[in-house]
């Protein structure tokens, strides 16, 4: 057991309380522990005498309060398996990266210290171990699937996703293999398989790659040969570029900069050409200063969408890797802390879970240690607050961080070097060339006026026009002024949705944003609800709320920092059309009131209440 224990840490000390810690785990730690440690330290030492390695003879050192074996790392198995893993993933192409995943799995032979550890030492010290093992299996059929190897990969993943159900990197992939198969409806059934387990087992939804392969499918955008520029693949199509960046710009050799899976744009990305030139015109001055650009803007703009197209572009000019994490902060899911978002960073950048601190301080800057080297580009997706991505954005000179949010992050203006590009709907030219490409060009070109009154009822924003877009690919019969009509007499919100997927529509997007507000805040957002139109001023609201008119300033200047509402400088507002639509139908809904913040107690469990979802006409 101690040997197994210095092993997995060589090259290291390994503290006498650890080791003592770890000996005995889930007994009670005799008195004579730590006489008992030397005795077995000493009896190894008399082992190894006599044993010489091809390079070095292991031996076992008093370090500090602790002991250190060392040794060749080459010829233990678990140093092979990290060292050929962290060598495929640099790999600069898909055969490569195979062939060293081959050999990296061949070095895996069972759990951990084989069968002298108990039970839970081997789950506590294997958990970092078989994430890495299940990463490369992963890359390995990733890359396969890049090959061509698609029909010898069915039955792989299909064993992968029975072991892993809830994994949706390997339900994308079995998606990919599939379809490449020319199995079609197969893969949607993965899609629908995955989601319905997701659902039941954790009550979550799929995530956006998966959701994106999806439609990718239903659109059939592009071949099933042609699937490689989309979601899989894509990496290796970087690394050329990168691999000439990097030579002249070095890194640590215990930190290689990582080349992750750059997940796809949205399908034909569309115009925003003068807002990507305005990142790159504020990411120049991050060639010799800390700088970060904030996009921000409305539910359903384009944030993420934007900022990967930009990250695509772009990616070269940073030989330091590329990074991307979800924040989390308008999600089903929990806000991902400050502290955990540094520890995924960290873990990525090869440092073993069990090395990695607990403080916020002490991981701040081992993270900020780690990044020291060549600029590298951070994308910090879903942000909920300016404080949320402070710490995280990197300091070394050259680098770069882009971050999105619905929040307008002005805090984040004053504290950081930060730039900021805001995101409004689509210009009514994009707009229409959207969803030409969706729809195509001989419906849009045959009814213009309808197509032009459709981008007009979506708001002119990316995520309407593509659900509408996609929800008229579904019925080809249908004419856009049919489609049209419906949303301008049905419930719209109800319309603005894809059928059989509860997270993808335009009501349960601004539901997210509204679920972050704090009761009052929700309260004065279900009273815009009421009012006859989309514009009015303070002192409707001041009657409609009961509310002093400095509180209701107050909430007015809440709702602009998160996209709801706009204000002018004349003391009135105005709301977005779908947003004005969604909150009439919070202010009709019966389990509410619109009025009489001061009179009405919310309950605990209204004050985290997700809101209503809109009902779906369909």
């Amino acid at each position: 057991m101690l040997l197994g224990l210095l092993l997995l840490d060589m090259g290291h000390s390994v503290p006498t309380r650890r080791l003592i810690e770890l000996l005995w785990s889930g007994e009670v730690v005799p008195t004579s522990a730590r006489a008992s440690l030397h005795a077995h330290v000493s009896r190894l030492r008399g082992l190894f005498q006599g044993i010489k390695a091809d390079t070095q003879e292991p031996t076992i050192v008093s370090e500090g309060s602790g002991y250190a074996l060392h040794g060749d790392l080459q010829r233990v198995d678990v140093h092979r398996f990290r060292s050929l893993a962290r060598r495929a993933d640099l790999a600069s192409s898909a055969a490569e990266c195979t062939a060293l995943l081959d050999r990296a799995l061949g070095e895996w032979q069972g759990p951990i210290l084989g069968s002298d550890g108990p039970q839970e030492l081997v789950n506590r010290l294997g958990r970092g171990l078989n994430d890495m093992y299940l990463s490369a299996v992963t890359l390995r059929a990733e890359a396969r699937l890049t090959l061509g190897q698609h029909s010898g990969l069915l039955e792989d993943l299909a064993q992968l996703v029975q072991e892993h159900p809830h994994n949706e990197s390997i339900a994308l992939l079995r998606m990919g293999a599939l379809y490449r198969s020319g199995r079609r409806s197969e893969a949607l059934g993965v899609y629908e398989e995955t989601r319905a387990r997701l659902a039941t087992d954790l009550g979550l939804e799929p995530g956006p790659d998966l959701r994106h392969a999806q439609e990718m499918i239903l659109l059939a955008d592009g071949t099933p040969e042609d699937w490689l520029r989309g979601l899989i693949g894509a990496r290796w199509r970087q690394t050329v570029t990168m691999s000439a960046e990097r030579s002249r710009h070095p890194t640590t050799a215990d930190a290689a900069p990582p080349v992750p899976f750059l997940p796809s744009s949205a399908a034909g990305f569309t115009g925003r050409e003068a807002e990507l030139h305005r990142i790159l015109e504020l990411s120049q001055g991050a060639r010799h200063s800390v700088s970060a650009v904030a996009i921000v803007g409305a539910a359903g703009h384009g944030k993420t969408a934007l900022t990967l197209e930009w990250a695509r572009r772009h990616q070269g000019r940073y030989p330091g890797g590329l990074e991307i994490v979800d924040l989390q902060g308008y999600s089903t899911r929990p806000v991902l802390s400050p502290a955990e978002a540094l520890r995924t960073l960290l873990t990525r950048r090869g440092m073993p879970p069990d090395r990695i601190p607990h403080g916020m301080t002490e991981l701040t800057s081992l993270y900020h240690s780690k990044l020291s080297g060549s600029p590298s580009l951070l994308i910090l997706d879903n942000a909920v607050s300016a404080q949320q991505a402070l710490s995280l954005l990197p300091l070394a000179p050259g680098s770069l961080a882009l971050v999105t949010s619905r929040n307008r992050l002005s805090s984040l203006l004053v504290t950081a070097d930060v730039g900021m590009v805001q995101l409004g709907p689509l210009p009514p030219g994009d707009a229409h060339q959207l969803l030409r490409h969706v729809i195509g060009a001989d419906r849009t070109e045959a009814e213009p006026q309808a197509t032009a009154a459709l981008a007009s009822l979506c708001g002119h924003s990316p995520l309407a026009l593509r659900i509408a877009a996609t929800n008229l690919l579904m019925h080809p019969r249908c004419r856009i002024a049919d489609h049209a009509w419906a949303l301008r007499t049905d419930n719209r919100l109800g319309c603005l949705a894809i059928t059989g997927d509860r997270e993808l529509s335009v009501g349960s997007s601004l539901d997210l944003s509204f679920r972050r507000l704090g009761y009052e805040a929700q309260v004065c957002f279900r009273a815009l609800g009421s009012l006859s139109a989309p514009v009015a001023d303070r002192s409707a609201l001041e009657q409609l709320t009961g509310l002093p008119r400095g509180r209701v300033s107050d909430l007015l200047d809440l709702l602009f920092a998160e996209h709801l509402v706009h204000v002018d400088g004349a003391g009135r507002f105005h709301l977005d059309e779908l947003t004005w639509q969604y909150a009439r139908l919070l202010a009709t809904d019966d389990t509410h009131t619109a009025r009489g913040i001061r009179t009405v107690q919310p309950d605990p469990g209204q004050l985290a209440s997700p809101g209503v979802q809109p009902r779906s006409t369909a």
